[in-house]
């Protein structure tokens, strides 16, 4: 994994909000900002991620294989990101593809498709990388430049929203992942960052839209980002066992009361009270003896001019005097008079065309009506007469219906009515007791606030004496920085001067290759003969001609074509006319057809207004016969309800008196009740018993069983545990003679690697004087080749 001191090669400084910092790479040693290297850093991840091929190769051998990764520009720990980022996102390919297909649906008009692998990385580092990266280092790849400011806008605000994840996304990822995983270590591992992220969403808002909506408005620039301070953990120590606790000695529970001190009796409540009013006295003219009356503050707000009241006045007195010079009085407009002759609309051909198609349409079927009349000597217009008829009668039934049902429906209304009121009682009592559990529950809340704020407190107390000690590293790294900057700018100055007079060099040869072009393009050009049109080209080609023969029969063919234009034209129209005179006779006959439809359609109108009205009149009738019928119905109910009251009136007097009768003979009806409650006990008692007894024995025998499946389970147990050891036993047995005979076969190699060494010293010595190396082997070859 990337830690935070491995990815510092960076060279930003968390200090440091939106400066442009210049940085070296230390293994390159070629000058570049912060910004261009996150650039060069991302192009590389996405390009790396673009075009490997996982059914071809792996992913280290792909990384070692790259010919773009072999760039002067990336040293060892650029190649060691670069790796590592693209090793993530094929491991979390499933997980960032969802995320980032989710984040193109939700926001097709930013998110651009050809940045989809930008997204991919990003999202990476922002999910998995983000604790280990900084947030300092992470603002750099987004204000590098690389990729369109307003999708990665709504690209961080879709990250950092939890409404949103949970709607297009956490669906999908807890099909692959595990729900507790998604919602603490992705979601909420990211919410925590949330408020050291706001500066730089809102840096990258206003540099994509020039606003920044959280804070209302900009103040010179964007919020400046701070340093994450360093979070403290325990060390995960094994926990020592606890000791054994001795047992306690025998207390002695008897209380000796001291005598009472005389002082006691001296004071008294009054006193301690009339003391403390002093003391408070005294403390109040102290402290307003240290401050000067004229340090008071006066409040002014309200003795402030209200501006905006103040610019409405102006406002309204200024619009008066511009629109006092209007006195311009529009004419009132003319009263609508409806037009009482017939508008003639004028038809265009293709208006023309669609009525006469469907006049012959209207024909055709006629006709076809006519011609099934004369086959069959009969039509369909009895049977069309009979279903016109049938269908008015169903609708009218169904008018009466629906008459019947709305007059039920007011009777129902007053009983649904007290039903409503009814609900509305009950709603008000569960809506108290509702107010009054929202009431604790806010209370317990504020309690726990209260809780939570004391451990804040004490949290930033802590924090607070340990940033000196962070603030004091934090200088002597500046220092360290500045003092290599400084080296590597030297450096560079030496560098940057080589490179000039290497250039000034390169510039002299190429002004030599200059005057040598120049040179030769002055050097005489060969001339060519002048060209005749009237010669054929002569190149031994069928039907070759000279330019002023080709010009000729252009000439020829451009006249025939202009002749059958013309006689195209004319013909065109005479066409035209013969359409023109079409038109115009269809034109008569259709308006003849017209106003002959517009009388029959006047007529069906009156009698359709006709029938209109006699309907209207049977529906009136028939609706005061249901209004009857229904007040009648109405009195019949209350005749059958008083009835049934006075019925029910005899009923229960009637009932009255024989209890009289039977009041007499209660005490043999109460003897013979007590005798068979008393005989139903018994049966119960005996019932329980025999069902107990049944239990009993049922119990026992589980327990038994118990007992023997647990014995032999015991026995097992052992038996395996046995069996085990001796595999386990007979298993180091072989691996230890193996390892024996290993180690005497490594002994015996080493001992004849030393010996046959040995031997060919001693061989070299008698034959050379000393043992032979890379130098004595090298002038032996030398000796030979020269003997």
């Amino acid at each position: 994994h990337v830690t935070s001191n491995s990815i510092s090669f960076l060279g930003i400084c968390p200090q440091k909000t939106n400066k442009a910092m210049t940085g070296v790479m230390s293994s390159a040693g070629i000058p570049m900002d912060a910004g261009e290297k996150c650039m060069l850093l991302l192009k590389k991840c996405c390009k790396l991620v673009d075009s490997f091929e996982p059914n071809k190769t792996t992913v280290d051998a792909y990384v070692e294989d790259a010919p773009f990764l072999k760039d002067k520009k990336l040293g060892e720990v650029e190649k060691k990101f670069i790796h590592q980022i693209f090793y993530g996102c094929n491991r979390y390919q499933k997980f960032l593809k969802l995320f980032v297909t989710s984040f193109l649906y939700k926001c097709p008009a930013t998110a651009l498709r050809a940045e989809q692998t930008l997204y991919t990385v990003l999202s990476y580092l922002l999910f998995f990388r983000l604790e280990e990266l900084g947030v300092a280092e992470f603002r750099q790849f987004l204000q590098c430049g690389y990729g369109t400011m307003t999708a990665l806008l709504a690209l961080m605000e879709y990250s950092l929203s939890v409404e949103e994840l949970e709607k297009w996304v956490k669906v999908e990822w807890c099909k692959h992942y595990d729900v507790d995983y998604i919602e603490q270590d992705i979601i909420g591992k990211l919410q925590s960052f949330a408020e050291e992220l706001r500066p730089v969403v809102e840096e990258v808002e206003f540099k994509a839209t020039g606003i920044v909506k959280a804070a209302g408005e900009v103040q010179g620039g964007p919020v400046k980002s701070e340093k994450k301070l360093t979070e403290f953990k325990p060390f995960n120590i094994t926990a020592p066992r606890p000791r054994l606790i001795p047992e306690p000695e025998v207390i002695s529970r008897e209380v000796k009361a001291q005598p009472v001190p005389a002082s006691v009796h001296k004071n008294s409540l009054t006193k301690v009270e009339e003391a403390k009013k002093k003391q408070l006295e005294e403390e109040k003219a102290r402290v307003q003896s240290k401050y000067n009356p004229s340090d008071h503050f006066s409040f002014e707000t309200a003795a402030r001019r209200d501006h905006d009241r103040d610019m409405e006045k102006l406002k309204e007195e200024l619009d008066k005097e511009r629109m006092a010079e209007c006195t311009f009085q529009p004419k009132a407009a003319k009263k609508y008079v409806p037009p009482t002759e017939h508008a003639e609309v004028r038809h265009n051909a293709a208006s023309v065309l669609r009525e006469d198609a469907l006049l012959k349409q209207k024909q055709a079927k006629e006709y076809q009506i006519l011609k099934r009349y004369e086959e069959d000597l009969h039509d369909a217009s009895a049977f069309m007469q009979w279903q016109e008829k049938m269908k008015e009668k169903d609708h009218m039934e169904e008018q009466e219906r629906v008459h019947q049902r709305i007059v039920e429906m007011q009777m129902a209304r007053e009983s649904a009515i007290e039903a409503q009121e009814a609900a509305q009682r009950k709603k008000h009592i569960y809506a108290e007791h509702q107010k009054e559990e929202l009431a604790i529950e806010l209370e317990r809340k504020e309690i726990e606030k209260a809780y939570e704020l004391a451990d804040k407190q004490k949290l930033v107390e802590a924090t607070q004496e340990d940033r000196v000690q962070a603030r004091l590293a934090e200088q002597e790294m500046t220092k360290a920085k500045e003092d290599k900057a400084e080296q590597m700018r030297k450096e560079k100055e030496a560098e940057l001067e080589r490179k000039k007079r290497d250039d000034e060099q390169e510039m002299e040869r190429k002004r030599d290759l200059i005057k040598q072009i120049r040179a030769l393009e002055k050097a005489p050009v060969e001339r060519y003969k002048m060209f005749d049109p009237a010669e054929p080209p002569c190149q031994g080609l069928l039907e070759e001609m000279s330019l002023a023969e080709l010009r000729e029969r252009l000439k020829i063919v451009n006249i025939q074509h202009e002749k059958e234009v013309e006689d195209k034209r004319e013909r065109q129209l005479a066409k035209k006319m013969e359409k023109q005179e079409e038109l115009t006779e269809k034109a008569e006959m259709l308006a003849k057809v017209r106003e002959r439809a517009r009388e029959e359609q006047q007529q069906r109108h009156d009698q359709m207004r006709r029938q209109k009205q006699l309907e209207e009149e049977q529906k009136l009738q028939y609706r005061e016969k249901c209004i009857t019928e229904v007040a009648d119905k109405l009195l019949l109910k209350k005749k059958q309800k008083r009835e049934e009251e006075l019925r029910l009136k005899r009923e229960l007097k009637e009932i009255s008196v024989k209890r009289q009768f039977l009041a007499a003979n209660a005490e043999m009806v109460e003897k013979k009740a007590h005798a068979e409650q008393h005989a139903g006990l018994d049966r119960e008692a005996k019932e329980r018993q025999r069902v107990m007894l049944i239990e009993q024995r049922r119990r026992n025998q589980i327990k038994v069983g118990e007992v023997q499946i647990r014995r032999d389970n015991q026995e097992s147990d052992v038996q395996q545990y046995k069996t085990m050891q001796m595999q386990v036993t007979e298993r180091v047995q072989k691996a230890k003679a193996a390892h024996a005979l290993l180690k005497d076969e490594i002994k015996t190699a080493a001992r004849s690697a030393r010996d046959v060494q040995k031997s060919k010293e001693r061989r070299n010595a008698t034959e050379f004087g000393h043992s032979s190396n890379a130098y004595i082997k090298r002038a032996t070859a030398r000796m030979a080749v020269s003997a």
